[in-house]
C-alpha cells in the first residue's frame, strides 16, 4: 500500500514487466552505480589506502568546540537554489555527461510483485568512478551551462554531500572513518572526496536498494539508460556561500514547477566533450522542491526511526521529498511518500550545537588550506575525534582540468572578449543558451555543422538529425 501525506504523482501506473524503458534501467555489473537506496555494505577489503603526506596539523572535535566559544553565530541553512544538473549515461563502457538531465520519476507500481535483491557491482563514488582525474569537472560544465554569468569568484566552498555528512559525523561523534583533499582555487576552497580507488566498490551489497528503485521510477524520454541524477545546490550555511553536490533518487511529478527549457536552451553538437567524458544534451530541469531521497527497509525495521537516521543528510542537500519503503522478503506493501520540509527546519533549530561546530570545522579546513604554500592538503579522520591534516601528495585528483582551475581563479568562465571556452586538449567552443535564461552547454566550434541525432527517435522523425529539446 502506498501511503502520501498530501497525495501522489498522476503518472501512469504499469508492472515492471510492461514499463518502457523498464529495461534500461538495469547495467552491466561491473557498470553499476552504487546509488543512494538503503545498500546494505560490509567493510572493504578491496583496495589498500593511497599513500599520505606528512601530517602536520591535527584538528580535535575540543578544539572545535573552543573555537566556537560563547559567539555561537547562528548555523542555519538560507537562500538554496538550485544551480546546475547532469545525468551519468554508459552506454557500452562510454561514460557520457548529460545535461541538465533529469532523476526519474516516480512511477509506483499499481500492484506490488516480490522483486530480487540486489546483485552486482556498486560504485562507492560515481562521480570519480566515471571522471577520476577530475571529478568536479562535469558539476562545473552543468554550473555553467545553467548560468554563464554564475559568480564563482563568491563560492566560498564547493562540496559533495558525502564530505559534508562525513565532517557533521565528525561533529556529532559517530566514529567513521573517510579522507577528502581540499584545494584553493581563487576564493573557494573545493572540498574532493577520495576513495582507496575511483572505481572501489561497495562489498556484501544485500537488500532490494537497486531493484526497488528499478521497479518503482523510470527514466523517462533521452534520459533512459541513466545510471545516476547528479543536483547542484547553492545555499549560505552560517556565512559560508556553498556549493553541493549530491546524487537524487527521484522526482515526484505533480511537484514540479521548471517547465521544460524553450527550445534551443540546452544545444550541443556531436563530439563535445569534457577532458574525460562526452557531453550531450537531454533532459529537462526539474526543481528542487519536487526530488526525492529513497530508502528501503524490512518491515522487521518498522519500529526503528530512519528518517531520523537520514535527516542530517537531507538538511544537506536540501531534500524535501522522502520515500521510505518497507518490504516483507521483497514483497513492498507499505511505501510512504513524505513532504519532510518541517522536519528538517526542526533537526536544524535542534542541533545547533553540532552545526555550529560543523561550520568551525568547515572554517577552519578552509583557514588551514589557504595558510599553506601550495593550497592543497588532505584530510583524514582515522578513528576517535581527531582530523589529520596532511600535506597533499602528487598523485591525489585534481578537483578541474588546469585550463579550468584557471579560470575559476580568474573569476571568469570565458573569455571576455569572445565568451570563447577552451577544452583541456586546447579545442575552441562556444556557449550557447538565452543569456536572459542563463542556459546553454559548451559547443565545439568545429562541429557546429554536424547533426545532432541525440533529441531524435526512429518513432518520431526517423533520426532527422534537427531535433531540438
Amino acid at each position: 500500500m502506498l501511503f502520501h501525506d498530501s497525495g501522489h504523482g498522476s503518472g501512469r501506473r504499469v508492472t515492471a514487466s510492461t514499463r518502457p524503458g523498464f529495461l534500461n534501467r538495469r547495467i552491466p555489473n561491473t557498470e553499476q552505480s552504487k546509488g543512494r537506496w538503503g545498500f546494505q555494505d560490509t567493510e572493504s577489503t578491496g583496495p589498500p589506502s593511497p599513500a599520505l603526506g606528512p601530517c602536520f596539523q591535527r584538528i580535535s572535535r575540543e578544539d572545535v568546540v573552543a573555537k566556537v566559544g560563547s559567539e555561537k553565530p547562528k548555523a542555519v541553512i538560507s537562500d538554496c537554489k538550485d544551480v546546475g544538473s547532469y545525468n551519468w549515461i554508459d552506454d557500452n563502457g562510454q561514460h557520457t555527461v548529460m545535461i541538465p538531465g533529469m532523476p526519474p520519476a516516480w512511477t509506483p507500481l499499481e500492484t506490488p510483485t516480490p522483486l530480487n535483491e540486489d546483485a552486482g557491482q556498486f560504485f562507492r563514488d560515481p562521480n570519480a568512478a566515471r571522471h577520476p582525474d577530475f571529478p568536479i569537472e562535469p558539476a562545473y560544465r552543468a554550473i555553467f551551462a545553467h548560468d554563464k554569468s554564475f559568480a564563482m569568484e563568491e563560492v566560498d566552498i564547493f562540496a559533495c554531500g558525502s564530505t559534508l555528512g562525513n565532517l557533521l559525523r565528525f561533529v556529532r561523534k559517530v566514529d567513521k572513518p573517510f579522507r577528502f583533499t581540499a584545494e584553493v582555487v581563487g576564493r573557494t576552497v573545493f572540498f574532493v572526496r577520495r576513495e582507496n580507488t575511483p572505481t572501489e566498490t561497495i562489498e556484501g551489497v544485500r537488500g532490494y536498494g537497486h531493484t526497488f528503485p528499478e521497479a518503482y521510477t523510470t527514466w523517462e524520454g533521452d534520459t533512459a539508460g541513466s545510471q545516476s541524477h547528479q543536483r547542484l545546490v547553492n545555499y549560505d550555511f552560517a556565512g559560508l556561500n556553498s556549493i553541493v553536490r549530491f546524487e537524487s533518487d527521484g522526482y515526484l511529478k505533480h511537484l514540479q514547477t521548471t517547465s521544460a527549457p524553450e527550445e534551443g536552451r540546452y544545444v550541443i553538437s556531436k563530439g563535445a566533450r569534457t577532458s574525460q567524458t562526452t557531453i550531450k544534451a537531454g533532459g529537462h530541469v526539474v526543481s528542487q522542491d519536487a526530488v526525492f531521497d529513497l530508502k528501503t527497509r524490512s518491515v522487521k525495521r518498522k519500529g526503528h526511526d530512519v528518517l531520523g537516521d537520514e535527516i542530517g543528510r537531507l538538511w544537506i542537500t536540501q531534500t524535501p521529498n522522502f520515500v521510505l519503503a518497507y518490504h516483507d522478503r521483497g514483497l513492498f506493501n507499505d511505501v510512504h511518500v513524505q513532504d519532510v520540509r518541517r522536519e528538517i527546519q526542526e533537526w536544524e533549530a535542534e542541533n545547533q550545537d553540532s552545526l555550529t561546530q560543523l561550520a568551525a570545522v568547515i572554517r577552519r579546513i578552509v583557514e588551514i588550506a589557504k595558510d599553506t604554500d601550495a593550497g592543497r592538503v588532505e584530510i583524514r579522520r582515522h578513528e576517535g575525534d581527531m582530523l589529520e591534516i596532511h600535506e597533499q601528495l602528487p598523485d591525489a585528483p585534481r578537483p578541474l582540468p588546469p585550463t579550468l582551475l584557471e579560470s575559476w581563479a580568474a573569476k571568469r568562465a570565458s573569455d571576455d572578449s569572445s565568451d570563447e571556452i577552451l577544452s583541456e586538449d586546447g579545442e575552441e567552443g562556444y556557449f550557447l543558451g538565452d543569456s536572459d535564461d542563463g542556459g546553454g552547454v559548451l559547443f565545439n566550434s568545429d562541429d557546429d555543422s554536424d547533426q545532432d541525432y541525440t533529441a531524435c527517435s526512429a518513432e518520431d522523425c526517423g533520426y532527422c538529425g534537427h531535433c531540438r529539446y
